[in-house]
């Protein structure tokens, strides 16, 4: 087994997260696996957010055209995601388990999805908006109206796939109309897909823990782990121990930590959105990087200690804090209501004038043409 120090770990991790100089946002999202989708618009919405921070270059109208290409598809990874269309086949394990299950969120209604299914049979891609729905009173006012859950649940199923967004009004068609000519839609044995999610994620983090595999999803560990064994063995992977957590045994690809050297380039700073690919393994960033962090929206207001919508910032390979943002589209204010720094971080000169360039990236991403403190202490100043 091969031993590497925690600073090393850290340094190959976030190469395979980050080192995306001159790859398409095609390339980037095949990298990462997938990206998340999330509706929270308080700045630029996460899918957008993520690439942007792979790639300043991004801009928000490239995942529609990848879309419309047929390059990528809108399904489940962990959560809500785009993907790439090249791993489409791998899709249908999870299609397969809500077709055999009761309902994804809610109950099946069979006379619904059958309503629906005939009606884009028949008239071609449509809105949840397209079907007249009876407006009733509700004492539960966030439980979707039963058109709405028949369709989720028809997509989760594979029945139907998203073609389209209007602002978040998902456009749907069948998969027969919406996939490429050659796409491979041959259902995965379960080593074949569980090789698929190894390998799909130590491209994109470089090592794990074998309970990390699989984030979310509804597979079998033990399967899983035997297999991982196997693939040892054969030599399609290694295991790696970090020094100083002893006993805490990691897989990386075979000989990927043999030709990874680290650039000696200057540490940049990266503002993450809380979606965002290397930090959503809350667990694992604690156990990795020191660094512990709770996503407050989902917290009521008097008990957050940082913010509505705090974004972590890294720094080379160290977290230095966070900070709670948001986009006044109206004035075309990016408002800073909060910055919390970690604790034993060391906030030189060096690392503030490129926190500052990227935060002012960051604002003109978000199409905002000037930055408002709303706190008395500005780093900057």
């Amino acid at each position: 087994m091969k031993k590497i120090t925690l600073k090393l770990a850290r340094q190959f991790i976030i190469s395979n997260q980050f080192d995306f100089e001159k790859k398409s946002t095609h390339q980037i999202i095949q990298q990462l696996g997938y990206v998340q989708i999330d509706t929270i618009s308080v700045i630029q919405r996460t899918h957008h957010h993520v690439l942007w921070t792979r790639n300043p270059k991004y801009q928000p109208e490239e995942l529609s055209q990848l879309l419309e290409k047929k390059k990528i598809f809108d399904y489940w990874a962990h959560a809500a995601s785009y993907l790439p269309m090249r791993d489409f086949r791998f899709s249908l394990i999870r299609k397969s388990q809500m077709g055999a299950g009761n309902g994804f969120w809610y109950d099946r209604n069979p006379k619904n999805m059958k309503y629906i299914l005939d009606r884009i049979k028949a008239e071609g891609a449509l809105m949840s908006r397209d079907f007249k729905k009876e407006k009733k009173k509700s004492d539960t006012p966030w439980i979707k109206h039963p058109i709405n859950q028949a369709m989720m649940q028809l997509f989760m199923e594979g029945k139907i796939m998203i073609v389209d967004r209007q602002g978040f009004q998902k456009k749907f068609d069948l998969p027969e109309r919406a996939l490429p000519n050659n796409v491979n839609t041959k259902m995965p044995s379960e080593e074949e897909y569980f090789k698929y999610l190894i390998k799909r994620e130590l491209n994109a983090q470089g090592l794990m823990k074998a309970r990390e595999f699989g984030y979310l999803l509804k597979i079998d560990r033990k399967r899983l782990n035997i297999l991982l064994g196997k693939m040892v063995k054969n030599g399609t992977l290694d295991e790696v121990e970090i020094k100083k957590k002893e006993g805490e045994k990691y897989f990386t690809l075979a000989n990927a930590l043999s030709d990874f050297s680290p650039k000696k380039n200057k540490k940049q700073v990266h503002i993450l959105s809380p979606f965002d690919n290397l930090i959503i393994q809350r667990k694992r960033l604690k156990e990795l990087f020191d660094f512990e962090y709770l996503l407050e929206c989902y917290v009521p207001a008097a008990k957050r200690k940082v913010g509505y919508f705090s974004l972590p910032i890294l720094y080379g390979t160290d977290f230095m804090g966070q900070i709670d943002l948001k986009a006044d589209r109206k004035k075309k204010m990016l408002l800073v209501k909060n910055l919390v720094w970690e604790k034993d971080k060391k906030i030189s000169t060096t690392f503030l004038n490129t926190f500052r360039k990227k935060l002012n990236a960051l604002m003109n991403f978000n199409n905002c043409d000037e930055i408002h403190w709303k706190i008395k202490e500005n780093p900057f100043k």
